[in-house]
């Protein structure tokens, strides 16, 4: 069970520092400037916390169920899941909202599927590590 709470935190550890830096410093002034007219009066907390809580454990069981044989394994099946999540965002939001650029979709769905695969690999050596 340990493990698997080391595979959580390690993910979750993973997804904050580097959305953190991708947010808050490399690509703010990308979205900012992409997203003036669509976005959010204010920051909506409630779903940010729900994605922050449930993306690393879904990246944790999903990557480390039938566990995969090695770090390379466990990277390129967080990336696809990566791949998916984000662009089934990104896509949604261009086919509804009246500003969400091809630019700004292709960004978002390479950040999430690299975000993704660096956490799958945070998780697998993290487990690997506590059993």
């Amino acid at each position: 069970m340990a493990s698997w709470i080391w595979a959580y935190a390690a993910a979750l550890a993973a997804l904050t520092v580097l959305d953190g830096l991708w947010l808050g410093f490399v690509a703010r002034d990308f979205y900012q400037r992409e997203m003036v007219e669509v976005a959010a009066a204010s920051f909506r907390k409630v779903p940010a916390l729900l994605f922050y809580v449930a993306y690393p454990a879904f990246i944790v069981g999903l990557t480390l169920t039938a566990a995969p044989g090695s770090v390379g394994q466990a990277a390129l099946r967080a990336a696809a899941l990566g791949l998916l999540a984000y662009g089934t965002f990104d896509l949604t939001n261009m086919a509804v909202l009246k500003q969400w650029g091809v630019g700004l979709a292709l960004t978002d769905m390479a950040w999430g599927t690299f975000i993704t695969a660096a956490m799958g690999a945070a998780a697998y050596m993290a487990f690997v590590r506590t059993q």
